[in-house]
């Protein structure tokens, strides 16, 4: 059952976690339309026991009053987290609010120790300046990597920004030249649905 208004903001309260993420998230999918609901989410956002529902909290008041400058304080102080997990989110939703200046003061991030946070970063950049390059760049240097697990990572986060893929594919056939002959095979796998989907969605 699909609730109201009104019972989302309530469980914004809730002592279940789980209850008031899932309402944060399905006040982000409504969007502007949620605007009663920004006072209750500061709240949340205010929270520093709960660094992740702070940082959901902060990226949901993003999408649904965009003119607030509150959420990038903490969107900010997420990116020096521990948790890798909250690390992604922050920048991601900085990307999102088109924070240029926050988003290039944390290019450091894209030599973070997690796969995910580098990636995170790399698109929040391509949404700030228009060029996916370090997105590109990043899971390229993953499709070469000697582990398989790593190497499929990054063809699914490549994929998942095809469509601003077609300026860099020179990166992929580089990488080609200097890889194992496992790596090679992915990339070209990779290339191949990348021309798949593409081609399909144009």
């Amino acid at each position: 059952m699909t609730k109201t208004l009104e019972t989302l903001i309530a469980d914004l309260a809730s002592p279940d976690r789980l209850v008031c993420m899932e309402a944060i998230w399905t006040l982000k999918k409504l969007g502007e339309i949620a605007r009663s609901a920004v006072p209750a989410l500061k709240v949340v956002m205010a929270d520093t026991t709960e660094p992740y529902l702070q940082i959901m909290a902060a990226g949901t008041v993003s999408r649904i009053a965009p003119e607030d400058p509150s959420p990038t304080p903490v969107l900010v102080q997420g990116l020096n987290d521990a948790v890798s997990l909250h690390r992604v989110a922050a920048i991601e939703f900085l990307g999102e609010r088109r924070s240029k200046t926050a988003v290039l003061n944390a290019m450091t991030l894209l030599s973070d120790e997690d796969f995910l946070v580098r990636f995170a970063t790399g698109k929040a950049i391509g949404k700030v300046v228009g060029d996916y390059f370090h997105a590109v760049a990043i899971c390229v240097a993953m499709l070469t990597d000697e582990n398989a697990t790593n190497r499929a990572m990054g063809g699914e986060c490549l994929l998942s920004i095809r469509r601003y893929v077609g300026d860099h594919l020179d990166l992929l056939t580089m990488a080609m030249a200097e890889c194992s002959w496992q790596a090679r095979i992915d990339i070209e796998e990779v290339l191949a649905e990348l021309r798949r989907r593409i081609g399909s969605e144009q």
